[in-house]
């Protein structure tokens, strides 16, 4: 709920509060993303030293004192460009350690049905972002300051809950997290880095991963509050509904695969979701009715969230016990370390052009991609 109520926030405040230019935009978000270049590799390591459900509680609260300098900021007439650079800035440091310390532990609770438990837990985060987005729509009719005060109330309710889960079962957790390394950080960094190179399948998917996070993450991020305030002339409600329309696709396409089971051929189906993911675009690009526009956001959240979901199960599948807490983080570092350069790029680009040009310019690259993928058969035989 509380990263709901981020992803509407941030981009409005740099669009709607302080009128900043594309350019500008498109930095502020890349903030969000830009320190898991250095820390995600990081978090990956302090994972697989243990204590992840420790670590995950404390980094909960460090994530709500985040929250408490923009209200500060807010409270204070303080927001400025730099002052809220440094403040996604600062999320981006705790969110390099929250997301593989929290993927590291799924990998760790999950059942066999691998597929199904990181589809269940795909549901829960993005039910959660959607009520939060939903709270963050209501920015003009409430307190500016009263959606950064909910993000402190929600992730403190979380830490809690989250340290009364490991006290209830802290033997359990002793006994998943045996496996445990105590060698240098720079040995461990190499070796995972190793560990995805000598898989042809983590290899491919790492790859795809990077595309996805700078030709969809990155120009996501900065083209579609662009989009909604530029090309549809629509104000924080028509932004926060298409975050919404896109949470609900995929809500409804991880849904689909905890109710019917796992599907077969994960591999294929996450290559095909860049082609998909492709003709979305090319679709927004042509400047489509509101309510065409509606449509192809809603599925285009049903290709990401059914891509993440088969993305990250392939990835728990593949990766072994030993650097499961490093694979995972070189994961998130090829999507989350590719956004923002795609957002810094894409920024830049609708500058010079227009955000319409710089959707399809990015329909293009997809397919271009997807063409590749032909030559490289690792994913395909996943099963």
């Amino acid at each position: 709920m509380a990263i709901g109520v981020q992803l509407v926030l941030i981009p409005w405040l740099a669009i709607d509060y302080l009128e900043l230019a594309p350019s500008a935009v498109g930095l502020v978000q890349a903030a969000v993303f830009l320190p898991n270049l250095a820390l995600l590799i990081l978090g990956g390591i302090s994972a697989d030293r243990g204590g992840a459900f420790k670590q995950l509680t404390y980094l909960l609260l460090a994530y709500a004192l985040v929250h408490g300098v923009l209200l500060v900021l807010l409270n204070q007439n303080l927001l400025v460009m730099l002052s809220l650079v440094v403040y996604s800035l600062l999320l981006g440091v705790v969110g390099a350690f929250v997301q593989p310390c929290k993927d590291y532990i799924v990998g760790l609770m999950a059942s066999s049905q691998m597929q199904k438990t990181v589809a269940k837990t795909h549901l829960s985060q993005y039910t959660g972002q959607a009520m939060g987005i939903g709270f963050a729509s209501l920015l003009y009719d409430v307190h500016l300051e009263s959606l950064p005060l909910m993000q402190i109330v929600l992730l403190v309710l979380a830490a809690l809950c989250l340290a009364l889960i490991n006290r209830n079962t802290s033997n359990e957790h002793e006994l998943l997290e045996k496996k445990t390394t105590t060698f240098p950080s720079i040995v461990l960094l190499g070796s995972g880095f190793m560990a995805c190179w000598r898989s042809p399948v983590l290899r491919t998917l790492i790859t795809l991963v990077a595309f996805n996070g700078f030709f969809h993450v990155g120009v996501f991020i900065v083209a579609l509050p662009l989009l909604a305030k530029t090309i549809y002339l629509g104000d924080i409600r028509l932004f926060s509904l298409l975050q919404g329309l896109f949470i609900a696709g995929s809500c409804a396409s991880t849904l689909r695969i905890i109710i019917r089971g796992e599907l077969d051929q994960p591999g294929q189906r996450v290559i095909f979701s860049v082609l998909y993911g492709g003709l979305i675009l090319l679709g927004l690009g042509m400047g489509p009715t509101p309510t065409g526009m509606m449509v192809l956001i809603c599925l285009w959240g049903c290709v990401v969230g059914a891509s993440a979901t088969l993305g990250r199960t392939i990835l728990q599948a593949q990766a072994t016990e030993k650097y499961r807490g490093r694979i995972i983080s070189i994961y998130q570092l090829a999507l989350f370390g590719c956004a923002p350069l795609g957002s810094l790029v894409a920024g830049i680009a609708i500058d010079y052009w227009n955000v319409l040009v710089v959707i399809k310019l990015s329909a293009m690259a997809s397919f271009v991609f997807f063409g590749a993928t032909f030559f490289t058969r690792s994913l395909w035989g996943i099963n």
